[in-house]
């Protein structure tokens, strides 16, 4: 699958957080994760992490990290919501997730639940690089977790350095599954060339989920 077609849908932000406050959201965060590894999750899709959901910023976060959680949301609006604000939609946001993934964890492919959560998912990457692979979904992710290299469609890989932010909307986020490749996956630019490919050494990975409300 080419980048074009999913360029509006999947996109990357680098360093959305400045390398001054790189380790802002980290200190006040990594609190919660004082616990063992989850071996699994109910619907299988992710292995061997940590979770928690930010209910209350004002108190479980830093000031700082409130402001720069606020700083992605309004990114989040101005480039992926505008055209809800145009019609006078107002714009709500679910509880952010952190997520702290084991190096030898896995999350894979599945699309997020429209039940509750809305038109985006987005996250921000901490700590440790990781590639994601974006699967056209044929509604079997439920039943086969294990899908890394479809042919018949095509696949998208975004590279997730940390501090950057990506985010799936549009057909990006509602008709392809999403999954985390493991260590010693390969990031090129394009197929045909090895030139500035990347070889990822994953550690633990510390994520934070940004959902807009249905």
């Amino acid at each position: 699958m080419s980048w074009c077609v999913l360029a509006a849908t999947a996109s990357n932000s680098f360093n959305i957080i400045s390398l001054a406050h790189r380790n802002c959201p980290l200190t006040t965060i990594i609190f919660f994760f004082r616990r063992r590894y989850e071996k699994g999750h109910w619907d299988a899709v992710i292995i061997k992490y940590k979770e928690t959901e930010l209910l209350d910023e004002a108190s479980m976060i830093s000031i700082e990290s409130r402001a720069l959680f606020d700083r992605v949301r309004h990114q989040l609006k101005e480039r992926h919501l505008s055209s809800k604000i145009e019609q006078g939609v107002p714009i709500q946001w679910l509880p952010c997730h952190a997520i702290d993934l084991h190096k030898e964890g896995e999350l894979k492919a599945h699309v997020d639940s429209v039940r509750f959560s809305g038109d985006i998912v987005s996250g921000l990457s901490l700590v440790s690089p990781s590639i994601m692979r974006l699967i056209p979904d044929d509604g079997t992710c439920e039943s086969d977790q294990d899908k890394t290299n479809e042919t018949s469609g095509g696949w998208v890989d975004l590279y997730l350095p940390p501090r950057s932010l990506y985010v799936l909307s549009g057909p990006g986020r509602y008709l392809y599954s999403h999954q985390l490749l493991p260590t010693g996956a390969v990031f090129k630019e394009s197929d045909d060339s090895d030139k500035n490919a990347i070889t990822i050494h994953r550690d633990h990975r510390l994520s934070v989920i940004f959902r807009d409300t249905k």
